[in-house]
This record gives structure tokens, sequence and C-alpha cells, in this order.
């Protein structure tokens, strides 16, 4: 049923009609549309896109706001857009944007001679574990694979050459990190 309101002569309306139409304030506006039954299929690709997007957001979680990473990022970032989105762009854009992708990062990571250092330093960070049951692909979202996952992203841009990054530990090759690079690399995630 819908509500209807009129003060001072303002008439707004929210809620649905006998699931025909629905009414509801978007940005100030009051609106109407067609009420539709959202789908939710949970495909094996929809699940892959929303590991990859979690475990992103998971990784921008412990970089504070006022960084000198989040400051970096920004000089890479579109107007408008925050320092978190143009990660998430920039890493599906660029390096993992399937489930394929996704399988193959984590064993780049589970080879890699740091694991066990990058594991210390997201327990550290208290990142948590993320999977989504209905994904495809055969990996979940250690959270040692989530800090590699920032660190793949964040020596990549250096490769730019051409804003931010330019310094240690980005300027090694992410294959040849140690645990020095990879609490430099946590350091900067410090509010500056």
């Amino acid at each position: 049923m819908a509500k209807v309101t009129g003060p001072l002569f303002s008439v707004s309306a929210s809620g649905k009609i006998a699931d025909a139409i629905v009414f509801f304030s978007w940005k100030g506006r009051n609106v109407v549309r067609q009420w539709l039954k959202p789908s939710n299929p949970m495909t094996a690709d929809q699940g892959d896109i929303r590991l990859i997007i979690g475990a992103l957001g998971r990784a921008c979680s412990p970089i504070h706001t006022t960084s000198v990473v989040a400051t970096d990022v920004r000089l890479f970032a579109a107007t408008g857009a925050t320092w978190v989105s143009e990660i998430v762009k920039y890493m599906i854009d660029n390096v993992i944007n399937d489930g394929t992708a996704w399988d193959a990062l984590v064993t780049e990571y589970e080879a890699h001679t740091a694991t066990a250092d990058f594991d210390t330093e997201a327990a550290a960070l208290n990142l948590a574990q993320l999977d989504i049951p209905y994904k495809g692909a055969a990996d979940l979202a250690e959270p040692g694979a989530i800090l590699y996952l920032i660190a793949k992203c964040l020596s990549n841009w250096e490769l730019l050459g051409t804003k931010g990054f330019q310094r240690t530990p980005y300027t090694t090759a992410l294959a040849s990190w140690a645990l020095a690079q990879i609490q430099a690399m946590v350091a900067e995630f410090a509010a500056a």
C-alpha cells in the first residue's frame, strides 16, 4: 500500500500499489516507476565478479584516506572518481576481470617466496577471508592473497612511470618482494 503525505501542499508518495507501480523519492524528486521483481540469477560469472570486487574492497580497507598510497592513487583518478573506485577500475580493466584471471593471480601469490609474509602482514591488518558460494573461480580470497592483490596493483602502477609510486618498494619487481617490501607498503597505508 502506498503512503501519501502532503504537508504544506508538497505531496509525496512512497510504496507500491498492487505489484504494478512504485512511488519513491529520488534525489529530492518524487518519482514513480513500474514495479519489477529483482532477479538475481547467481551465475558463476556474477560470483566471480563479486569475489573480485569484494577482494579489492577488502584490500583497500586498511588504507587510510589521507595516506601516501591514497594520495598517489588520486593522481591517476579520473575527475570525480574516488581513490578506491580507481583501484577497482584499474585492476578489473588491466589485471583481473574474470574467474580465470583470479585463479591465475592466486596461483601467482601461492608460488611467491614471501607468501607467509603476506599472510602475517594481512593478519596484522585484520584482513578477512572472502568467499562467494556460487563463484566459478576455484579459489576463494584468503587474507594474504588480498594483500598481495593491492601489492600487485601498486607495483603495476609504478610501471606506468608517469605519476606516483616511483619509489621503493614499488620499483622492485613484485616477484622479488620480501618482508621488507611488504612492510614498507603497509607502512604507507597509515594516515599521512
